[in-house]
């Protein structure tokens, strides 16, 4: 209820509204701590449910996507996940081209508008605890100055709204420091989109800014980061900044009105 700062609360009654026009058969379980949706999803699907709608913003989808899956695939394949957003960030439906009113989008859970399969990829990583986790993202997985942004914003005060997240990349240019590291496409040549340099089978080694894995299009507010990228292809698009830290923050400024990043290299996983 607290997606998008209290907007989920305010428009679930007009949302019920629509889901008993359109005659479907609903439960709604309401989220009370972060995590709690993936709990819910997961508890939905073992119970039977074919159908899980995530209402609220990206980060909800999220929890609901994990909670689909399992450690090496989905629960039941046969699941569909709907979307209704309301909350502070509505990147993934973008992709798709839905609607971005949760009155119109609750419409489409009546077979209206429907998006046949859609890929998930995995993600392996050490958290700040020190031990190995995975996730799973259907939208987009990033490394670097564009992840330190968003951590940096959520810490700041609801009231900011939008502004936390120019703040946190003002902050970002002060503070973050590129990485050392390399990508490792397991011994498949990648299909080079604009490459600067030939992506050949093993390690790409570097000092990165930021390296976006994307499986849809939109993330961070908007940016329309990986445009070619097609979320049932079975390939993930993959984005590397080598430049600056005022470089790749530039980049993604330029993603809002569709000009070139000359500071980023795109390849596609093949």
């Amino acid at each position: 209820p607290q997606a998008g700062r209290g907007a989920i609360g305010r428009a679930l009654p007009r949302i019920k509204d629509v889901v008993e026009r359109e005659e479907l058969e609903y439960e709604i379980v309401e989220t009370t701590t972060p995590g709690h949706a993936q709990e819910l999803a997961r508890a939905a699907v073992e119970s039977g449910c074919t159908f899980v709608v995530a209402v609220g913003g990206d980060g909800t989808v999220h929890e609901v996507v994990n909670g689909l899956m399992g450690e090496e695939g989905p629960i039941a394949p046969d699941v569909v996940l709907g979307v209704v957003p309301s909350g502070s960030g509505s990147d993934f439906i973008k992709t798709f081209g839905l609607p971005t009113v949760p009155e119109e989008a609750a419409r489409n859970l009546a077979g209206k508008n429907v998006w046949g399969a859609l890929d998930i990829a995995r993600v392996r990583f050490r958290g700040d605890d020190g031990k190995d986790k995975m996730r799973w993202f259907a939208n987009i997985a990033e490394a670097g100055i564009g992840a330190h942004v968003v951590v940096s914003a959520s810490k700041m005060p609801r009231w900011l709204g939008g502004r936390a997240y120019r703040l946190a990349a003002l902050r970002a240019i002060i503070r973050y420091r590129p990485q050392a590291g390399h990508l490792d496409f397991n011994g498949r040549k990648g299909r080079g989109v604009r490459p600067d340099t030939p992506l050949e089978p093993g390690k790409h080694a570097g000092v990165f800014t930021m390296v976006v894995v994307a499986n849809c299009q939109f993330y961070g507010g908007g940016l329309r980061v990986a445009p070619r990228a097609i979320p049932s292809d079975g390939m993930l698009d993959v984005l590397v900044g080598e430049g600056t830290k005022r470089d790749a923050l530039a980049a993604l400024r330029k993603m809002h009105t569709c000009r070139p990043r000359s500071s980023l290299s795109t390849w596609s996983t093949g």
